[in-house]
């Protein structure tokens, strides 16, 4: 698949991903940062999905995401897919009950 990121800029190769994976991870303390995964996982793209029963917002960032500051998922709402290149960069907190999370797909 051949794509152009802007309209004059020069096309770039993509490869379609060879696997796709999915997982889940729920808050266990509201206010405090949670890693998606603690081992080592090598991705190319991510999704992140608010679950549907959370009773308030998830927050997705880095290491120091929090309800002030990262990426605002509303439940049973999900990121567009994006860049990273290990999924155990990714943190989430929330704001609503210990059992708030998300799931999530990447691919390889």
């Amino acid at each position: 698949m051949t794509i152009a990121k802007r309209r004059n800029e020069t096309p770039i190769t993509e490869y379609p991903p060879d696997e796709i994976h999915d997982g889940s991870q729920d808050v266990v303390t509201a206010g405090t940062a949670i890693q998606l995964t603690t081992t080592d996982t090598p991705c190319r793209l991510i999704n992140i999905f608010a679950k549907a029963g959370n009773t308030g917002n998830v927050f997705v960032g880095g290491s120091t995401v929090s309800s002030a500051r990262g990426m605002v998922l509303e439940p049973a709402r999900s990121s567009d897919w994006f860049p990273i290149d290990n999924v155990n960069k990714i943190y989430i907190d929330c704001e609503g009950g210990n059992t708030d999370g998300v799931q999530y797909c990447w691919v390889v």
